[in-house]
């Protein structure tokens, strides 16, 4: 039961992280595409934060389904149950990777290059922490 409590919550956090990344996909656009049109910012990297953005997008609603499907799996399959878990974790971390790199890269794309770096660093300090602590947990 703890794993379907679990899954249920997590659930709600992709949802909430889902809105979160079309809100950042939205401001995106407005604040930047006009600019990115007029040639004012870089469009390489214009193209490649909303890839990112959209790419994080999914992946939190792939996170999200198999979330989901751990719910139903207790009901039909409950061996299952522990598959969609591991998916949906893996989704799940991926899509956070993404989702933390959107600042990094909307601040260089605005040539805020100082703070941009900063970001990054700080971004490959979590995904070093994310992945020392997937390796000590799984």
């Amino acid at each position: 039961m703890a794993l379907y409590n679990d899954a249920n919550e997590n659930r709600s956090l992709t949802a909430g992280l889902g809105a979160t990344c079309i809100a950042v996909l939205t401001f995106v656009l407005i604040f930047l595409y006009d600019r990115a049109n007029a040639g004012q910012i870089n469009d390489l990297l214009f193209q490649s934060t909303l890839l990112v953005i959209v790419v994080s997008l999914f992946l939190i609603s792939v996170s999200s389904l198999n979330y989901w499907f751990v719910m139903e799996a207790f009901r039909t399959a409950p061996s299952r149950a522990p598959v969609y878990q591991r998916r949906a974790d893996e989704f799940f971390a991926s899509s956070l990777v993404l989702l933390l790199l959107e600042p990094t890269l909307i601040l260089l794309t605005v040539k805020l290059y100082l703070v941009g770096a900063i970001a990054l660093a700080l971004w490959i300090a979590g995904v070093v922490v994310l992945g020392l602590g997937w390796r000590d947990v799984r």
